[in-house]
């Protein structure tokens, strides 16, 4: 449903200490993108080995460390993955206008003044706009607990 969140819902936030959470959510999510990315390229680079039969006991480690990698690249592509699933239904949920905050503000990370401009929009009408678009990604993502309010921190990569 494509709807901004009421006022009296919205002035439970604060938006400063919800907009750090998203904010580290998703310099958490790059992060983990790039550690799966690196995962990849260390792979790849691992040279065959081409020593004799005799030197089985190193082509062992290899293989062992190798695996090692792999499982770890799964666990973060598994995280990735569950990440873009909540995303791509949440960006669905957004309206056209909280669409635009979470592009330019969330992703792009534009100053509050050059995204009001983008959009038209003035004070009075944008800052309701932006804090409901940020309750919405952290309630998605469970930054915040809906009943208490309180805001949890971000997960860790080796959750």
């Amino acid at each position: 449903m494509k709807v901004e969140l009421r006022k009296r819902y919205l002035d439970e936030y604060d938006l400063k200490v919800i907009a750090k959470a998203v904010y580290n959510l998703f310099d958490d999510y790059n992060y983990k993108k790039a550690i799966a990315q690196e995962y990849l390229d260390s792979i790849y680079q691992r040279k065959s080995n081409n020593e004799p039969a005799t030197a089985r006991s190193k082509y062992r480690k290899k293989i062992d460390s190798t695996y090692e990698i792999v499982k770890k690249r799964e666990k973060v592509v598994k995280y990735l993955n569950e990440f873009d699933r909540k995303l791509e239904y949440l960006l669905s949920t957004l309206t056209a206008d909280e669409l635009k905050i979470y592009t330019y503000s969330v992703l792009a990370r534009e100053q509050d003044k050059q995204v009001r401009d983008r959009i038209c929009k003035t004070d009075k009408t944008y800052y309701p706009i932006k804090k409901s678009c940020y309750v919405k990604l952290a309630l998605r993502f469970g930054l915040v607990d809906g009943f208490t309010k309180n805001v949890f921190a971000t997960i860790s990569l080796f959750d």
